[in-house]
């Protein structure tokens, strides 16, 4: 029960980036459909990410230069500015949600679900019913954060960029220092 319980922390944990970054893209008037389609996108990220990571991750990051902290701190602080820099832009620019742009969401948030695949079998034996609940979880908040930007936007308008932006702000450094 308690290896449960680790699963669904680290989903949370692993969640948090997506979610920060739905929140600045509530802002705009996302359609239902784009905020369904991306939380999908998410989820299936979070679902092959830490399985790529549990079968090539080790070598690639063990008998490699490239260490997993230091590239998903460089994402999620390049992330973090971008918003910053669009709060002071008169009109923010947000990358659309078609294709290209849905890819990117995914792909950006998903990256730390690589590294979590490395010891994802010396957490627990199951791996398939691990991922799957990083699948499901990060969709979810992944929605969550639409849902509240657009909340938050009716409220506080371009605000939302700035709290979006420190959200990840702060998960680069945890991340970092973790």
């Amino acid at each position: 029960m308690i290896f449960i319980a680790s699963i669904i922390l680290i989903a949370i944990s692993l969640s948090m980036d997506a979610f920060a970054l739905a929140i600045s893209y509530g802002i705009k008037n996302v359609s239902i459909k784009n905020v369904i389609i991306t939380a999908i996108t998410v989820g299936i990220f979070h679902f092959f990410m830490p399985l790529l990571g549990s079968f090539i991750g080790t070598p690639l990051f063990e008998y490699t230069i490239i260490k997993p902290r230091l590239v998903l701190f460089l994402v999620f602080l390049i992330l973090s500015l971008d918003m910053f820099i669009q709060f002071f832009e008169e009109k923010p620019k947000i990358r659309e949600l078609n294709v290209i742009g849905t890819l990117f969401f995914a792909v950006s948030v998903s990256f730390d679900s690589l590294s979590v695949g490395l010891g994802l079998k010396y957490i627990y034996d199951n791996i398939l019913i691990a991922i799957f609940t990083f699948c499901i979880i990060s969709a979810f908040f992944t929605t969550m954060g639409f849902i509240l930007g657009k909340k938050l936007s009716e409220k506080i308008g371009k605000y939302s960029f700035l709290v979006g932006s420190i959200t990840l702000f702060f998960y680069s450094i945890w991340i970092l220092t973790k």
